[in-house]
């Protein structure tokens, strides 16, 4: 059993976006009545303010009433975050060469790739985050050739054309 969980870390600005409107995200990013028997892979919302702690147990407890289930998400201080290796990042992008090709140019340091919002964005895309139409719109923003940008604005239109919201490892079943 692995003694870790993987988890997102989200830096915020609480004057463009607030904690409450944050846990509305993530409650709506997957199904948090799923049991799930792995520590690793499991759902949890971390807290840094005894303020966050409240409003993230208040929101757990009218989820449950709304869905009269059992909410299964863990609420838990914020302990050490340590970033994946560089080599467990940008899984989507990195397991495409014809992309991959391109951002080893562009980044020739592993460093640097990881850190690139544009391969974050690219990423998110190609798991299916985000609508295709809306990366038409910004594609070329990334630094691609044209040539790539139109594989990448194809794969995702292909593969993601049942896309309908956010997912994450416990997704919503139907």
């Amino acid at each position: 059993m692995k003694d870790y969980s993987e988890t997102v870390l989200i830096e915020f600005n609480p004057r463009e976006v607030s904690y409450l409107q944050l846990l509305e995200v993530f409650w709506n990013s997957h199904d948090p009545t799923y049991e799930v028997f792995s520590r690793q892979y499991r759902n949890a919302i971390f807290y840094v303010t005894g303020e966050q702690r409240i409003q993230a147990e208040q929101s757990r407890e009218l989820l449950a009433t709304a869905k009269q289930q059992h909410i299964y998400t863990a609420i838990e201080e914020v302990g050490e975050f340590y970033p994946a290796e560089g080599y467990h990042q940008k899984y989507y992008l990195r397991n495409l060469d014809k992309l991959m090709t391109e951002f080893e140019k562009i980044y020739p340091d592993d460093g640097q790739f990881v850190a690139s919002t544009a391969a974050a964005k690219i990423n998110g895309y190609l798991g299916c985050h985000g609508k295709p139409e809306n990366l038409k719109k910004e594609v070329g923003l990334f630094g691609l050739s044209l040539a790539a940008q139109k594989y990448l604005v194809a794969h995702v239109s292909t593969r993601c054309s049942r896309f309908e919201g956010m997912t994450c490892p416990a997704p919503k079943r139907e």
